[in-house]
Formats: structure tokens, C-alpha cells, sequence
């Protein structure tokens, strides 16, 4: 392809691209989606970057942070930069590099924390501390936990309500971080695989094939020695670190559970509502998660060449 009908390329699909942007922006502010929008809003600028590279990708953010500026105002636009355009080129990043699926998650959870650190610290209100806010934030949870029997038409039991409301809260103050962080990997692997879907090309893994780096498991044991060490603080700190490994062990273990249903030509879709009833059962997901951990030393598909120190 001539240089030039490369970089027209490469304009072209990041006009497009920042158009998306901004338009999933402006649909969340005037529509009132909730944060919807961040299930696939990294997929514009990461998408530019993989097909169109540091042009489009560039051209991606200043059309979509610009857009915004004139659209929604400033200040939606320096949102919307942290939110989406820095996250975004992480994910473009993995997709170039052709990253596991694990490194790519933890690659963009850690810069949407970064991002949504900043955006905490620039718009939090003078004189209000961090922890007070995550508190109120707790409490408005809360209180929308106890209203949602009565939307739904369910009888309610003040006693059983307030049970509830004391296990959400007492769950989120233990473990709240782990919940943040599973939130922002969730968040990222929607987008990963929005993008992946828009990404076509060699040089990516199959599921089947996906393995979290082996050296993650000197985190299982730093929070397993945590958990059972009796100080309170580090009891917390183990358990929220063990919460959200256990997660990225869950995709090795569905990577495996992929492998054994390929060997045995297991229909895809009966594959399909295997991987949504592990999903939404905890206990079953836990399962999936010691499966995932016990692969580092059994290798269920012989994918290790040679061993490494972990």
C-alpha cells in the first residue's frame, strides 16, 4: 500500500473512531446510561491504534476529546480523556503486542485505576476526604439495596432487609478494593473482546490456550500467608489480593475447561451456557479458579515448553 493511501487510511478511520468516541459519550451524558458506556468505550482509540496505528489512534482522542469540549463542555472532555483515551491506547497497546488475555487485563485495569485515581483527586469536592466519599457512596448503595424489594413487588421483611444491608456493607468494607479492581477488570475484558471482534488477524491466542503468567502465583501464596496471619490489616490485604487473582485464574480455568471441550467436540453452544452457569455460580467459579491454579503444576494441555522459576 502507498505511503500516502496508508496515512488516508489511517485518517479516515480515526475520524471515524473519535466520531464513535464521542458519540458514546454524549449518549451516556444525555440519555443517562449509567457508566453503560464503559463496556466498550476503550474500543474506538484501542481499535484506531491496532488497525490504523499511532495516527488514527491520536486522531481517535482529539476528535472524541474535542468533540466533547464543544459538545458537553470541558470538563467532560478531561473525563472523557482519562476515561476512555488513555485506557483505550492501553488496550491498543495489548493488541498490537498480541498480549495474553490475562496481561492485558491486568495492563488496562491498572492504568483505568491510574486514570480513575486522578479523576477522583481533580473533582473531589474541597475539604471532603477520599474515605468519607467512599462512604457516602457506601450508604446510598445501601439504602438502594433495601429499595429493591419493593420495586420489584416482593413482600419485606424489615428484619431480612437489614441483614442484607448489614452483609453488603460489612462485604464492601472488607473487600471493598477487590471489588473495585474486579469492576475495572470486568470493564476491561468487555472492551478486549469488543475489540478483539472489531480486530481481525494472526498472532493472537486462542482461549484455549490462555495461561496467567506463572510467576502470579508467589501473589496466591503472599495472600494466603496474609489471610491466615491474624493481623487484621493484613488479613484484609489477603483477601482482596486472593479475590482478584482468583479472577484471572478463573480465565485460565475456563481456558482449560475450552481445551477438554475441544478435544471432546463439546457443541458450542451447549460450550456457551457451560461458561454462563460458571459465570453466576460462585461456588462453581471458585472450582474454575483452583482449576485455573492447579494447571501451573499439572498442565492439563501440555502448552509449557520449559519450566520456569515460578
Amino acid at each position: 500500500m502507498p505511503p500516502e493511501a496508508g496515512t488516508r487510511r489511517g485518517v479516515l478511520l480515526g475520524a471515524a473512531m473519535g466520531a464513535a468516541l464521542l458519540a458514546l459519550e454524549t449518549g451516556e451524558v444525555r440519555l443517562g446510561l449509567g457508566g453503560v458506556t464503559a463496556l466498550v468505550g476503550l474500543v474506538p482509540v484501542a481499535v484506531g491504534l491496532a488497525l490504523g496505528g499511532p495516527v488514527a489512534a491520536g486522531l481517535a482522542v482529539l476528535v472524541g476529546v474535542g468533540g466533547a469540549a464543544a459538545v458537553l463542555g470541558g470538563s467532560a472532555a478531561a473525563v472523557l480523556a482519562l476515561r476512555h483515551g488513555v485506557p483505550g491506547l492501553a488496550l491498543g497497546v495489548a493488541l498490537v503486542r498480541r498480549l495474553s488475555l490475562a496481561l492485558s487485563l491486568v495492563l488496562v485495569g491498572a492504568v483505568s485505576l491510574v486514570t480513575l485515581t486522578l479523576l477522583v483527586w481533580a473533582y473531589l469536592p474541597p475539604g471532603t476526604g477520599a474515605l468519607a466519599l467512599v462512604e457516602r457512596q457506601l450508604q446510598a448503595h445501601v439504602a438502594e439495596w433495601e429499595r429493591v424489594p419493593g420495586a420489584l413487588g416482593l413482600p419485606t421483611d424489615p428484619a431480612v432487609v437489614a441483614e442484607s444491608a448489614r452483609l453488603v456493607t460489612t462485604a464492601m468494607r472488607v473487600a471493598g478494593p477487590a471489588v473495585l479492581l474486579l469492576g475495572l477488570l470486568l470493564g476491561a475484558l468487555t472492551n478486549y473482546v469488543a475489540a478483539r471482534l472489531c480486530v481481525r488477524g494472526g498472532g493472537f491466542r486462542r482461549f484455549a490456550e490462555e495461561a496467567v503468567p506463572d510467576h502470579l502465583v508467589w501473589g496466591v501464596i503472599a495472600g494466603g500467608v496474609g489471610l491466615v496471619s491474624g493481623a487484621d490489616m493484613l488479613e484484609r490485604i489477603g483477601l482482596n489480593l486472593l479475590v482478584v487473582l482468583a479472577a484471572l485464574y478463573a480465565i485460565q480455568g475456563l481456558a482449560v475447561l475450552r481445551h477438554f471441550f475441544e478435544r471432546v467436540r463439546v457443541p458450542g453452544t451447549l460450550q456457551g451456557v457451560s461458561f454462563g452457569l460458571f459465570a453466576v455460580q460462585p461456588l462453581l467459579l471458585i472450582a474454575v479458579a483452583c482449576l485455573g491454579l492447579s494447571d501451573l503444576w499439572v498442565d492439563f494441555r501440555k502448552i509449557r515448553q520449559v519450566p520456569t522459576p515460578a
